[in-house]
């Protein structure tokens, strides 16, 4: 990888100042930034900053207490290097961090440090070494490593824990992971880590009931996703639940009956994987209230927001236009429990069945339902309430 136009360098020193001299005259940054210990300090005035051969605008160090402490070289570098970098107005993804000098320790800790906010490392290694091949570079045998982004092997495990959040429901935080991905990964990563925050972001939108603007979403993110799921085998299983969710609300554009499965499907989201069951008694309450209103739509040419007198039948017309009647806008509007009467009086199936299992069944978890948090009471809903609802509606 061949490296250009360097704005800054981090680089650790050891004993040995040649190698860092190398690599500082090959990269020529405008700042660089010393991660040195008591015993390379002067090196850098003494050895290091006398034989480059061009003028940085500016220099600094970090100095850690202990070469050979893990922590307290990591420590020293998340503290300092950020107030230098602030300092020069520099964004660590504009520096290049260069490993190659120090001990064993500095190595790992300048890297753990980094490992964040850089995307580019380098490393001086050498055609000759002492030793017989295996002490120091020899003098004038150098030559520059420029290792490839780490982020684009890191991503895929960033990748897993993404995987992990979205399969929880927990969309936001999985985009969040994606987002910060996407910025640090190579530009030939980069299409695809943004199609799965744009893919997760559309599950979010459809999550909270848009389903237009995540339809417009997913397909958005259709074919960038499927050209790399080309080899493999997750990405190729991902592509083909996709297509069928967009397929799935291209269908329900318009199409109010299939309303109650999505209510359904999201009800079972907040309670297996949130445990919010409150939520979901909520959700399965409008699915099994979207039901019987679709019916009558469907069936009778009844909305329920809206119900002609005429439609009613005799038998409960008066009870209704009494009871329903809104003195606000004067409209007929039924409740779950009246559009199922209505469905019942019109000798409909569905009407029937609810009917049939109200006391046994349904009217105490509607009574639960309604004594709950979230709708007129300070009762906390249960798994098993959810459960048995969940049974009444499917």
């Amino acid at each position: 990888m061949t490296q250009q136009n360097t704005k800054a360098v981090l680089v650790s020193v050891g004993g040995t100042p040649d190698p860092i001299i190398f690599s500082l005259n090959r990269q020529k940054p405008e700042y660089i930034c010393f991660f040195v210990s008591d015993a390379t300090r002067d090196s850098t005035e003494k050895d290091i900053l006398p034989n480059l051969d061009f003028q940085p605008r500016h220099w600094d160090w970090i100095i850690t207490p202990s070469a050979e402490g893990l922590s307290e070289c990591y420590r020293e570098i998340v503290d300092r290097l950020p107030l230098i970098l602030h300092k020069w107005g520099i964004n660590s993804d504009e520096m290049v961090v260069d490993y190659t000098g120090g001990t064993k320790t500095m190595t790992a800790a300048i890297t753990l440090a980094t490992i964040e906010g850089s995307s580019v490392y380098s490393y001086v290694g050498g055609v000759e070494r002492s030793k017989d091949g295996v002490g120091i570079v020899i003098g004038g045998k150098e030559r520059m490593w420029f290792l490839d982004n780490p982020w684009n092997e890191i991503a895929f495990m960033a990748k897993k824990k993404a995987y992990i959040l979205f399969n929880k429901a927990r969309y936001t935080s999985a985009s969040e992971v994606f987002t910060e991905v996407e910025k640090k990964v190579g530009d030939n990563h980069r299409p695809f880590f943004r199609a799965l925050k744009d893919m997760t972001n559309g599950y979010d939108l459809w999550d909270s009931f848009k389903h237009k603007d995540a339809c417009q979403r997913l397909y958005k993110c259709r074919d960038i996703v499927k050209t790399y799921s080309i080899g493999d085998k997750k990405v190729e299983d991902l592509v083909t639940i996709l297509l069928q969710n967009i397929d799935f609300l291209e269908r329900l554009k318009g199409n109010d009956e299939l309303l109650h499965y999505d209510l359904i499907a999201n009800a079972m989201r907040r309670a297996e994987l949130e445990n919010k069951y409150d939520d979901a008694v909520a959700r399965l309450y409008r699915a099994m209230e979207a039901i019987a209103q679709c019916r009558l739509q469907s069936s009778y040419q009844i909305d329920s927001a809206n119900v002609s007198e005429e439609l009613i039948p005799e038998s409960i017309r008066s009870d209704y236009v009494v009871k329903y009647r809104d003195d606000k806008d004067n409209k007929i509007k039924l409740s779950l429990f009246a559009s199922y009467e209505l469905l019942k009086e019109l000798n409909d199936s569905l009407g029937e069945f609810f009917f049939a299992i109200y006391d046994k069944e349904i009217r105490g978890l509607l009574d639960i339902r309604n004594s709950s948090i979230l709708a007129h009471g300070f009762v906390s809903v249960t798994s098993d309430t959810y459960e048995k609802t969940s049974r009444c509606c499917i």
